[in-house]
C-alpha cells in the first residue's frame, strides 16, 4: 500500500501521495515507513506544527525506536514547532543511527 504514496511523492503529487499514505496507515496501522511517509508529506505540506505527525513519528519509534528516518523527521517537526532542543535531540539520534548502519543489509549475506 506504501508504494502509491511513494509514487505520487515523487511526483510531486503531494495530496495524491497524502492520501495513499494515509489509507496504507489505515489499512496496516504498524507499518512504520507508512508512518513516516505521511508525516514527511504533511511536513512538505505546510502543516509542520501538526500534532498527527508527530503523533505518527511518536508512535513510529515506539514500534521501531531505532528508524532513523522517523528520529529525522520528529526532528523536523520539532524545529517547525519551535523546540529547537526536542529537534537537535532527534537530529543527533537519526545521525548516530545513521552512523551505524550497514553498507548493505546483512539479509543479503545469506
Amino acid at each position: 500500500m506504501i508504494v502509491p504514496g511513494t509514487m505520487f511523492d515523487g511526483r510531486g503529487e503531494n495530496q495524491e501521495a497524502l492520501i495513499a499514505a494515509t489509507n496504507a496507515v489505515i489499512f496496516e496501522p504498524n507499518y512504520v515507513p507508512s508512518k513516516i511517509l505521511m508525516s514527511s508529506l504533511m511536513l512538505k505540506m505546510g502543516f509542520e506544527a501538526s500534532p498527527v505527525a508527530r503523533s505518527l513519528l511518536s508512535d513510529a519509534l515506539r514500534i521501531e525506536p531505532t528508524n532513523r528516518m522517523a528520529w529525522y523527521y520528529l526532528g523536523l517537526t520539532h524545529k517547525a514547532a519551535g523546540r529547537i532542543v526536542d529537534a537537535a535531540d532527534c537530529f543527533q539520534a537519526a545521525s548516530m543511527l545513521e552512523e551505524s548502519d550497514p553498507i548493505e543489509s546483512f539479509s543479503c549475506m545469506l
